[in-house]
This record gives C-alpha cells, sequence and structure tokens, in this order.
C-alpha cells in the first residue's frame, strides 16, 4: 500500500492510484467513501462525490474529485463502522435518526447515526 502527502494531497493506492484534495469540511454533495481502511491511514477519512447524480442506482463515484479530511483516530474509526451501515453524511446521519422501521439494519443505522451525528455536525458545510 502506498500512501504519501504532498502538501494538501494524498496519493494513495496500490493497483490503482487515487489522489486526494485535503480539506477542512465536507462540500456539498460528498459523502464518507465507503472503502475502510484501504486508503492507507487512519487519520484521514476519504470522501467522494457520484460520478452520476441523476442516477439513482448508479453507483460509481468520480475519481476527478476526491477529497479527504484529517481527524482523530477514533473519529474516523467510527465513520468508517457508520459509512459501512450506510451512515456517511449528515443527511443520511438525520435520516436514519427519524426512521421509524424495524429489525437489525435499521437498528444499526440509528446506533451509527447517534455515535456519528456530532461528528457529521463538525465537519459538514
Amino acid at each position: 500500500m502506498k500512501f504519501k502527502v504532498v502538501g494538501n494531497i494524498i496519493v494513495s493506492g496500490t493497483l490503482n492510484t487515487n489522489v486526494f484534495k485535503i480539506v477542512e469540511k465536507i462540500p456539498s454533495g460528498f459523502y464518507v467513501w465507503n472503502i475502510g481502511e484501504n486508503m492507507g491511514s487512519d487519520e484521514y477519512i476519504p470522501l467522494c462525490q457520484d460520478l452520476y447524480p441523476e442516477i439513482k442506482d448508479d453507483y460509481s463515484i468520480n475519481c476527478d474529485t476526491l477529497r479527504a479530511i484529517k481527524l482523530p483516530k477514533e473519529e474516523v474509526e467510527l465513520l468508517r463502522e457508520a459509512a459501512g451501515w450506510g451512515v456517511n453524511s449528515l443527511e443520511t446521519a438525520r435520516k436514519a435518526l427519524k426512521s421509524r422501521r424495524r429489525g437489525c439494519i435499521a437498528e444499526k443505522k440509528r446506533e451509527n447515526a447517534r455515535k456519528t451525528i456530532d461528528i457529521f455536525k463538525k465537519i459538514s458545510e
């Protein structure tokens, strides 16, 4: 795994190299990219935006606009876990907390939203 910070840019990857611009806040239209530890750092959380936002079922991301935020390791771990359950932005955290659905997945989403809502409020524009 290659991981290098140069100024306000991160270069990360093995087979595919990704370039992330370091930012302070999650820009509008971006969300936590659920790639887990594959970014190569426990200090940065990767952010991405949809390549085709108008197509609901297309999960392609725009590799040309990747971003990352430096956070404490504990917050990065919480955001990674939440993204794995679909809570990857302030909007999805709020939606999960308002949800009246029952079941294991809905409960996990609400639990992760409760743990991360304050982090999302702090880092979202």
